[in-house]
């Protein structure tokens, strides 16, 4: 947790200026949020932190993060809460964006036979998180951030996700079968964002249509190895 607050002090206070560096004097930027967060880290080969997530799960009584600058639409109708969490502080920190797939994740070709997509056609995409900006030409780690959310959600029924993002991020996860439906209007908070809701049920339905070896790596246990191309 301290290498992943710490994380999140250089990307939001210090790279971004999202967030006012001297009231984390400490150099790690929290927030109420992570008392009832479960954390999610990627790290390469050499234990450096090179991705970061949470999945917010606040239960009754507490407020969801997007509780704070949006409302749902008023037609919307929303998943049980207690079978709900919102993902957030999604972070790919600055150096580990461009690399390739064996600097970061210390194999050479994982996933991409799967994802199909050259880096020539993906280095001009902008991967924004909330409420941090990003680019990257290596979906993996955000891939592989995703299964384990996805692992852990099904292990303790959670059935949706909601998802405060901006377009290019929302139109990535599509691209590899992700769907997130927009649940409010735009919102200005660090940039223009959108609530989003996705459905587990409906990910696993797309995936197993569109692209099944991916969905059975998502479902794999945890020493499973992962799909390398041939």
């Amino acid at each position: 947790m301290d290498n992943i607050h710490s994380l999140r002090y250089a990307v939001y206070c210090k790279e971004k200026g999202f967030l006012d560096a001297r009231n984390y004097p400490d150099g790690k930027e929290y927030d109420l949020f992570d008392d009832y967060s479960v954390h999610f880290a990627a790290y390469n080969a050499k234990r450096e932190l090179v991705g970061a997530v949470r999945l917010v799960i606040p239960g009754e009584g507490r407020p969801f993060p997007y509780e704070d600058f949006c409302k749902p639409l008023p037609a919307v109708s929303l998943p049980p809460r207690a079978r709900s969490a919102e993902v957030s502080r999604l972070i790919i920190p600055q150096g580990s964006r461009e690399q390739a797939d064996k600097e970061v994740l210390s194999f050479t070709s994982v996933l991409s036979s799967l994802l199909k997509q050259r880096k020539s056609s993906s280095s001009h995409e902008y991967t924004r998180v909330t409420p941090a900006a990003h680019q990257t030409t290596s979906p993996r780690i955000l891939l592989g951030l995703f299964r384990k959310m996805y692992r852990y959600s099904r292990e303790h029924d959670i059935s949706h996700w909601y998802a405060a993002m901006e377009r290019p991020l929302e139109r990535m996860l599509r691209r590899y079968h992700f769907i997130f439906h927009p649940i409010s209007e735009p919102v200005d908070y660090y940039g223009p964002v959108t609530l989003y809701l996705g459905n587990l049920a409906e990910f696993e339905a797309t995936l197993a249509q569109r692209n099944p070896e991916l969905l059975n790596w998502f479902q794999k246990s945890r020493g499973a190895s992962p799909p390398v191309e041939t």
